[in-house]
């Protein structure tokens, strides 16, 4: 089974709560006190791996926004937000941000040898995670955190988060007591999508994501998905019998000639059998790549969120979005060619690029009634031509189709 590299657990206090007062008590207090100590001020039970939140073994110290480390003076300026906060009924978050010794070893992030974990890079992950997370939940103007990064015995290393408003913004609300009794409170709920989004960020700042995200993203709008030259100029048979097998079954209207829409929907497994074909034919290595980096980052994802989670279950999804992103761009292009070939054939252009399709009927109407005698050699010469080249190409594509199962048929005995 496959352990999620970071979980999180959060929990919230009102300001009449002991917790509150205790965290106030020993914020400016030696760190040695306030490691052993930590269970007086904590309010969560468990880390996320169903470890016991026992009191650390040992601290980084308090870290905030702006500070790694905090000086006695600038403690007491934390401790007096704090208060400032508690006076003016503030909620207390507590978040515990848990990390899985294995992976933090796997990735270079700590020296289990030598007990030495890359605290900066913590703290940084934080920061960026945190920065968006108050800004997610509209607390980026009112709220203050500070944090620390705690080690016990077992070596299960996790941050410790506290967040306050000094100026609280959070609305009352009225909830009701187990017993029926109603009361008023400060709402504290903050926002799944929120809270996974934190979870993502830290790791995507730890692992340094965005350079893969933005490659992935280039390959696909920039490379693979922005074919450059004609489609039905390749030379490959399987590759022209198609094209002419899709350009003869497009629907009439030449405004559904998009790739997404349900009047492509008969016709959209001969478009992605073409793309297919046309990309593990003449972008082989590119193509490969891709997928390579896909995996890659479904890896990531399971690793984040670990077996057995919907989130788990969902890491294919960006994938499978990003082939289809593929697809999409790929077909449309295709059918764009299609539409520029039509357009040339039938010499009906429009402003917009589409067919004209009642000055299109009126032309062909014109052209039966007229009592032209002597047949244009050359264009049946020219159509006669075109459907031998398409006959030859069908019979290639079928004689390749047909040698591709032989083998298979021969497995399956």
């Amino acid at each position: 089974m496959v352990k999620a590299a970071l979980v999180m657990k959060w929990k919230f206090v009102m300001s009449n709560n002991q917790k509150f007062q205790k965290y106030i008590d020993y914020i400016d207090r030696d760190e040695a006190t306030r490691t052993k100590e930590f269970h007086q001020y904590n309010i969560l039970e468990s880390d996320g791996y169903n470890h016991y939140m026992e009191d650390p073994e040992k601290s980084s110290g308090l870290f905030t926004a702006n500070k790694d480390h905090l000086t006695k003076e600038e403690r007491l300026t934390v401790k007096k937000l704090f208060q400032k906060a508690q006076s003016n009924d503030s909620l207390m978050w507590q978040d515990v941000v848990s990390f899985d010794t294995n992976w933090l070893t796997e990735v270079g992030l700590y020296d289990a040898k030598n007990d030495q974990l890359n605290e900066p890079k913590i703290m940084n992950a934080i920061r960026v995670a945190m920065k968006e997370q108050l800004n997610a939940e509209k607390l980026k103007n009112s709220a203050v955190w500070t944090a620390a990064i705690h080690y016990n015995e077992l070596h299960h290393i996790h941050v410790h988060i506290v967040i306050v408003e000094p100026e609280p913004t959070r609305e009352y609300g009225t909830f009701t007591r187990k017993d029926g009794s109603t009361y008023e409170a400060r709402k504290g709920f903050r926002s799944k999508k929120n809270v996974d989004r934190f979870r993502s960020q830290v790791m995507s700042q730890l692992l340094d994501r965005d350079q893969p995200l933005a490659q992935i993203s280039s390959m696909i709008r920039t490379q693979l998905g922005k074919h450059k030259g004609s489609m039905r100029q390749l030379p490959d048979s399987e590759l022209n019998y198609l094209y002419d097998k899709i350009y003869q079954s497009l629907p009439p209207d030449r405004n559904k000639w998009k790739y997404n829409m349900n009047a492509m929907n008969e016709i959209r497994p001969d478009i992605d059998r073409f793309i297919r074909t046309y990309l593990n034919t003449y972008e082989k290595n590119e193509y490969h790549e891709l997928q390579n980096l896909l995996d890659e980052n479904s890896s990531f994802y399971m690793k984040l969120y670990g077996e057995g989670t919907k989130e788990y279950q969902r890491a294919n999804d960006f994938k499978i979005n990003k082939n289809a992103e593929l697809y999409s761009l790929l077909g449309n292009s295709l059918l764009k060619e299609m539409s520029n070939q039509y357009k040339a054939e039938h010499d009906i252009p429009t402003k917009d690029g589409s067919v004209d399709w009642n000055k299109l009927l009126s032309k062909q109407s014109k052209n039966r009634s007229s009592h032209t005698t002597k047949p244009d050699l050359s264009k049946v010469k020219k159509a006669l031509r075109k459907d031998f080249q398409s006959i030859k190409n069908q019979q290639v594509y079928l004689k390749n189709m047909r040698e591709r199962e032989q083998p298979d048929q021969g497995l399956s005995r």
